[in-house]
């Protein structure tokens, strides 16, 4: 035997081990039961990392599974949500533009995603559908394993979908006021009049005007916009006050060190990556469907590579 016949040998050996992904796999296929399936909906859907994240935690953990990413056109979501039923799929990550027009098929509904009046994740139990909003309670997990959120002064840049999940977790999880600066006042006035009736925490809505100070008030200060995204030279314009001790999080995840996050460290402020937040949600969702605890290393290594070119 050649070193080559050595290294073929070794490589099919290992993929044989009692416990792995490919064995597993294996035995589900010939003597069942079947591995349980997930996937992705959304319109466009070409550049989610996504499946390449599951599926990274489900063979890193070697639990039975598929993880597939497909194109849903709106027009065809209602008929796709009862092939998700027929198929015996067990659960399914939602995106754009679907988040908002799911609700209606849902069963069920979480307080966060009942709230938000948006789902992103979906899990699926003898044939009822569970909705939740994970996008706010990852980027919770990722702040609380710096900081206790309870009593937090929150400054949030954005008004959109990202924003409303964020403001929604962060209130549920007891932050003291956040502050929410948008360049149309009234849209984010509009999420302080949907959510301050059903959130402990207290909201505001400012105008963000340019160039905005950031005052050394904020314990936490989230860029829930796409600015930066793809643009490693693009941010917001602020200014930090000196002496800042707050914590700076972008749910920009590519690229990953973003502007926003150079400026804010360069002031004294601890950084969090987008990476963390979308890490993060799709390990709920993993626990959620499995009732397994997912492996982050595995996802964020595999998110990094992907983003890599």
């Amino acid at each position: 035997m050649n070193i080559n016949d050595f290294s073929l040998d070794l490589s099919y050996t290992v993929s044989m081990l009692p416990h792995s992904y490919e064995t597993i796999a294996r035995q589900a296929l010939m003597h069942g039961p079947l591995e349980k399936l997930f996937c992705c909906i959304g319109d466009p859907v070409i550049g989610n990392p996504s499946q390449l994240m599951m599926e990274a935690s489900l063979r890193a953990c070697s639990l039975g599974g598929r993880y597939l990413t497909c194109t849903v056109h709106a027009s065809k979501l209602a008929l796709a949500i009862q092939g998700l039923k027929a198929l015996g799929f067990s659960g399914a990550n939602v995106t754009a533009p679907h988040k908002v027009e799911v609700v209606r098929f849902m069963d069920e509904l979480t307080p966060s995603a009942t709230i938000i009046s948006a789902v992103n994740c979906i899990t699926i139990t003898n044939g009822r559908m569970i909705g939740d909003n994970t996008d706010g309670k990852g980027f919770a997990r990722s702040i609380a394993k710096i900081a206790d959120i309870k009593d937090m002064n929150v400054l949030v840049f954005g008004a959109g979908g990202a924003s409303r999940a964020i403001i929604a977790q962060l209130g549920l999880n007891n932050a003291r006021q956040i502050t929410i600066a948008n360049r149309t006042v009234n849209k984010a006035q509009k999420i302080v009049n949907d959510m301050q009736s059903v959130l402990p925490t207290k909201l505001e809505a400012i105008e963000l005007t340019v160039p905005f100070l950031i005052s050394n008030h904020y314990d936490l200060v989230v860029q829930a916009t796409s600015v930066g995204l793809f643009d490693p030279l693009s941010s917001l314009e602020v200014e930090w006050e000196k002496g800042t001790k707050a914590i700076a999080a972008d749910v920009v995840f590519n690229p990953v060190e973003t502007k926003f996050l150079r400026i804010a460290a360069s002031a004294g402020a601890k950084t969090v990556d987008g990476l963390g937040m979308l890490v993060q949600q799709g390990a709920i969702a993993i626990e959620q469907w499995t009732g397994e605890t997912a492996d982050h290393e595995a996802m964020r290594i595999a998110l990094e590579k992907a983003f890599e070119n």
